[in-house]
């Protein structure tokens, strides 16, 4: 099968930080007449160079090895970069650090904590239960700011759905997580098992930013990847400054 027939490409990124050795990045591709996935390259581990800035030819590189693919993967119109990393931080955050502070109050549950928690991770712990880490309280911001200071460097994708609604060419923040039947490190729910490289350790980098890729690439097909459960997309009364967390719809 080759990248010409591919009607839209998802890319994957599980994030690892500034000085991580261990990003992983991968790619797979949507052939509607065939309905059928094909993955293109899952990158092994490895470290964003010091040298030069971090593009998107930077994260595609390790995963596909081969220039051709690249330009190829680069032109497609339908893409998306699906990213395991908060693409946001809290509103009253960004009110906090400029002075313009309004709250004090203690809240009962961290989850309340309009500094350490978006609106849409307080909506997902409401929906299914599970608290994300927090950028602001946790390590997790080491992995946000990479992500967010790379996201003038990737080219004509846009930011969904905090910059712009939706997007052919689309960056992203997912949560693979919430597409497993338990923690971090447990195998994806079993609709997801035949979808994903065969030779991938379950619970490792590599596994959840393949995950990430098939999210991304249910948005870049507009839902259309039958083999693939829906995305499910923000809640109509939600204000999308903070931005959204992607994910698959349970059964």
């Amino acid at each position: 099968m080759t990248m010409e027939h591919m009607d839209a490409i998802g890319i994957g990124w599980d994030v690892r930080g500034w000085q991580g050795n261990a990003q992983a990045v991968a790619v797979v591709g949507w052939q509607a007449r065939e309905q059928r996935l094909h993955w293109f390259g899952v990158s092994p581990l490895f470290r964003l160079s010091s040298r030069v800035a971090p593009d998107l030819d930077a994260l595609l590189r390790p995963a596909l090895q081969d220039e051709m693919n690249l330009m190829q993967v680069l032109a497609c119109p339908q893409l998306a970069l699906g990213i395991d990393a908060p693409l946001a931080f809290p509103r009253a955050l960004g009110d906090l650090l400029a002075g313009r502070a309004t709250e004090c109050a203690v809240p009962q549950r961290e989850i309340d904590n309009p500094y350490a928690y978006r609106d849409c991770e307080r909506w997902l712990h409401r929906q299914y239960g599970k608290k994300p880490l927090s950028a602001t309280f946790d390590r997790l911001g080491n992995n946000a700011t990479l992500a967010l200071s790379m996201l003038p460097r990737l080219g004509d994708l846009q930011l969904v759905p905090k910059l712009q609604y939706q997007a052919d060419r689309a960056v992203l923040e997912v949560y693979p997580a919430l597409a497993k039947v338990g923690g971090k490190a447990s195998a994806v729910r079993a609709e997801l098992q035949p979808h994903l490289p065969a030779e991938l350790a379950t619970g490792t980098d590599r596994y959840d930013a393949a995950i990430c890729a098939l999210m991304a690439l249910q948005y870049a097909a507009k839902g259309t990847v039958s083999l693939l459960p829906p995305l499910i997309q923000a809640p109509a009364d939600m204000v999308l400054d903070e931005g959204w967390v992607y994910h698959f719809a349970r059964p």
